[in-house]
């Protein structure tokens, strides 16, 4: 006879663990191989909400904003190498503030570790 359990809620069963399945094994195996400072005491109960990373979101909004090409500046410009303000772009400055705008997030989120918690 088999009843369907809630793999979730296997802690509150009352049978050996010989009579159970062999997905029940595995599970109670995956649960003492994990960190349990991590888990919350009982699986039935919803995990803590935790406070958010907002610094990745807001370094990538504010270098979106700040290399929009022809807004500050553009590289390359239509008559010399830097124009700044000109409101006007080409595709070739749209892959060169592209290139600008990937080192630059790499080397925020990536190398420096920018984090912003908020909540």
């Amino acid at each position: 006879m088999a009843v369907a359990m809630n793999p979730k809620c296997l802690h509150r069963l009352n049978a050996a663990p010989h009579s159970l399945s062999f997905a029940y094994k595995k599970l109670h195996r995956f649960k003492y191989s994990i960190n349990k400072s991590q888990l919350p005491s009982c699986p039935c109960k919803p995990y803590r909400k935790t406070m958010s990373d907002w610094g990745p979101i807001i370094v990538a909004l504010v270098l979106f904003v700040l290399l929009a090409p022809g807004l500050l500046f553009q590289v390359p410009g239509h008559h010399r190498c830097v124009e700044f303000g000109n409101f006007k772009t080409s595709g070739a400055s749209i892959l060169v503030h592209s290139l600008l705008y990937f080192g630059l997030i790499c080397v925020f989120l990536l190398a420096i570790k920018v984090h912003l918690y908020l909540g």
